[in-house]
């Protein structure tokens, strides 16, 4: 080769470059203002992509990626994880070799940075678009304002008396713990089942989630406190398997809603609490029930204390069992981890129109209460 044709393959090589780092920066740009860019515009979404387009993508994607009973997703993560842990490595000992030039490292990570923005907005174009539609309780039409704690201290003691019957009746294992008989998968698809019971008496709700899929390696979700998480570019809800059953079947009724449109966190702890109250199998009821004494307890003890000791009592020893040995499980998962996790959550939630964070989790309680006081007995 030339000079002549070294100097224009440089040039060319300089070009291609700045060209895939020109289009990263955008895409990038991009993909980190879509809430700006789509705050206010709530109905909108509604209507263009939430009730438009989405269904169409989640049912195009899901229709694939449900012939196969493993997370997709999470295989995909290891396998770009590694894949570009190891381009990165060959590129620089092929560099140190002097096999390649110092431009053909730079155009690998901006080649990198490249895919990292067509990922960015795809997200947002096959799911995260959701954050920004009308709010759940606009559409159900429930009532958001304050409540009395008479109100909130009602709710628990009905919800205590209906969990401690039905949890007479459970299964549970030689320590006296909910344990269901039947398996995970089985009880994930009855959720199916459960959504379409829910779509009748709320047509706002899809009917068509696909089941739960059980994460290989949950105990690493375990370690950054997560029950689960919803991966829209596969359209797959995710739950982690290896947590205590009692709320096991909410948590992943939790990521069916998000998969069916249902982007923020409070909005999707009222809608898997309601599908699986709809559901008929009374182990994936008394997850429902669970998680909604133990959310609207927590509530009633800011509140007032004394009102919660005394609800408690009121609990039964069962119900007691299970609470101990679910708080036994995830304070094994104390840590820096889960801090870590924690702050990323928050700052993701926040960034996505979510003000209060992971705090959001715990502003349920104020739908499940709108939801009581106007379909509650």
């Amino acid at each position: 080769m030339t000079k002549r044709e070294t100097k224009n393959q440089t040039n060319a090589d300089i070009f291609g470059i700045l060209v895939r780092a020109l289009l990263a920066a955008l895409l990038i740009l991009l993909g980190l203002n879509w809430p700006r860019l789509l705050a206010g515009k709530n109905a909108w979404v509604e209507a263009n992509y939430s009730e438009g387009v989405y269904p169409l993508i989640r049912r195009g994607i899901s229709a694939v990626t449900s012939l196969v009973p493993f997370s997709v997703a999470e295989w995909l993560l290891y396998g770009l994880v590694v894949g570009i842990f190891a381009l990165l490595i060959v590129r620089l000992i092929q560099l140190l070799l002097r096999k390649i030039s110092f431009l053909r490292l730079i155009r690998t990570l901006a080649s990198v940075l490249l895919a990292g923005g067509i990922v960015l907005n795809l997200f947002y174009a096959t799911w995260g678009f959701n954050y920004f539609r009308e709010p759940l309780a606009k559409r159900m039409e429930l009532s958001i304002q304050s409540r009395s704690v008479d109100e909130l201290e009602a709710f628990v003691l009905k919800t205590a008396a209906e969990a401690r019957a039905l949890r007479e009746t459970l299964h549970e294992d030689s320590n006296g713990v909910f344990a269901p008989k039947e398996s995970k998968g089985e009880l994930f698809a009855r959720l199916t089942q459960a959504y379409g019971s829910l779509h009748e008496s709320i047509s706002v709700i899809p009917n068509d989630p696909t089941r739960a899929k059980q994460v290989f390696w949950s105990r690493g979700l375990s370690w950054q406190g997560i029950s689960g998480i919803y991966i829209g570019l596969t359209a797959e809800p995710n739950v982690n398997a290896d947590q205590p059953p009692l709320l096991l079947y909410q948590a992943a009724a939790h990521e069916m809603a998000h998969q069916t449109g249902i982007a923020s966190e409070n909005e999707a702890e009222l809608t898997g609490y309601l599908a699986c109250m709809f559901s008929n199998d009374p182990n994936i009821h008394y997850s429902a029930l669970a998680y909604a004494l133990i959310a609207a307890g927590n509530a009633l003890y800011k509140v007032d204390g004394a009102r919660y000791l005394a609800a408690t009592k009121t609990y039964g020893d069962a119900i007691w069992r299970d609470f101990s040995a679910y708080n036994a499980y995830w304070s094994a998962f104390s840590g820096e981890v889960r801090q870590s996790a924690d702050r990323r959550n928050d700052a993701y939630l926040k960034h996505n129109s979510q003000p209060s964070g992971i705090l959001s989790y715990g502003e349920a309680v104020d739908l499940l209460l709108a939801y009581d006081a106007k379909y509650g007995t």
